[in-house]
């Protein structure tokens, strides 16, 4: 038995657009759309959409941009030039090659991937390794790289713990390189991966279009705002949603030059021998993250963003409030779980009343 298809990817939704093309979204779960009223009385934005990454991305424009056509198709462009880097998805990947010989030697690669490794690294080491790339052995124990979702046995735990872990991955600075120091060690970048994709893109349009008003997605849980538009100074509306009653956001966020990320495996989830499992692994002890039912990050990169909304679920409440207090810039909304008839609480760190409003 599976749990519903709706998932982390489903928090930020654009799919209502299809019947508002010309509207900016203001999305949540169950792919429908909170529309800003400011933007319910215009028709002045535009949008333009790519699958890659096996999700949509997604950019918006205001509709007079002159270069809207020319500059999405470069974001876009960018987007797919970096899956074929980044996607374990991808046999001929970068970070596929990466994986398949890492172990035997040292692997030079290119600026940008050892770039993005040295960012995973001091991520999973601000959070306490509560975020961690290199778990790739223990997303596949777990069944969530290709199937079949299911609770590894005590022996296969082990082993896949034994081969997980940032610490076991030597990058040096000096050759370029990266090594594994474990056999059946794996860089999975999908908790990062997409929100890099998105900061790159829109710098790219930024420096090569001018692009100063433009919000851009990829997942429907990874965005980021660039500017703001015409006529919503606090910058671009999105409302994360509820995991549990799909009618209500928990809370506003204007993206001005920020970028949010969300996580939640309440509605992502399966049951082996009845017990059930959420789809968010804790690289620290191998099992699914218990505690919260969603957490989102605020951050001025996508790329932390995303990593973030992931650590955060899997820090709780009191690390993710204290990473918050260490780290100025960055915010959290974590939604708990309903435990018996005790409704879910929507607790919020590091943010700007000008930027995010609980509901």
């Amino acid at each position: 038995m599976f749990g519903s298809k709706r998932n982390r990817r489903a928090f930020l939704s654009p799919k209502a657009l299809d019947s508002w093309p010309a509207t900016l979204l203001a999305p949540y779960l169950e792919d429908r759309t909170l529309l800003p009223s400011a933007l319910q009385r215009s028709n002045s934005y535009a949008r333009i959409s790519r699958r890659a990454m096996a999700c949509e991305f997604t950019l918006f424009f205001p509709a007079k941009y002159p270069s809207l056509v020319e500059a999405g198709c470069a974001a876009l462009d960018e987007i797919q030039r970096l899956e074929s880097k980044l996607s374990v998805y991808r046999e001929d990947s970068e970070v596929t090659y990466v994986n398949r010989h890492a172990f035997d030697g040292a692997v030079a690669v290119d600026d940008e991937l050892f770039a993005l490794l040295n960012k995973a690294a001091r991520i999973t080491q601000e959070t306490g390794n509560a975020f961690d790339v290199a778990a790739g052995a223990l997303i596949k124990a777990w069944g969530f790289f290709r199937g079949p979702k299911r609770a590894p046995v005590e022996s296969q735990l082990s082993a896949a713990m034994a081969s997980s872990g940032i610490s076991h991955v030597k990058l040096d600075a000096g050759s370029r390189t990266v090594r594994f120091l474990r056999d059946g060690l794996e860089i999975n970048l999908g908790s990062i991966g997409k929100g890099y994709a998105i900061d790159r893109a829109l710098e790219l349009i930024g420096k090569t279009y001018n692009a100063r008003s433009v919000l851009m997605h990829g997942g429907q849980s990874s965005l980021k705002g660039i500017g703001a538009p015409p006529d919503e100074p606090r910058g671009w509306k999105i409302e994360i949603g509820d995991p549990y009653r799909s009618r209500a956001p928990v809370a506003s966020v204007w993206l001005k030059n920020r970028a949010l990320g969300t996580s939640s495996a309440a509605n992502q989830w399966f049951v082996d021998r009845g017990q059930q499992y959420g789809h968010i692994v804790d690289p620290r002890t191998g099992w699914p993250a218990k505690g919260l039912a969603s957490a989102s990050a605020i951050a001025s990169s996508a790329a932390d963003a995303d990593s973030l909304s992931t650590a955060f679920f899997v820090m709780g409440i009191d690390a993710t409030k204290q990473y918050c207090e260490q780290h100025p810039g960055i915010g959290a909304v974590l939604v708990t779980q309903r435990k018996a008839k005790q409704q879910a609480q929507v607790i919020a760190f590091g943010t700007d009343p000008e930027e995010v409003e609980l509901h």
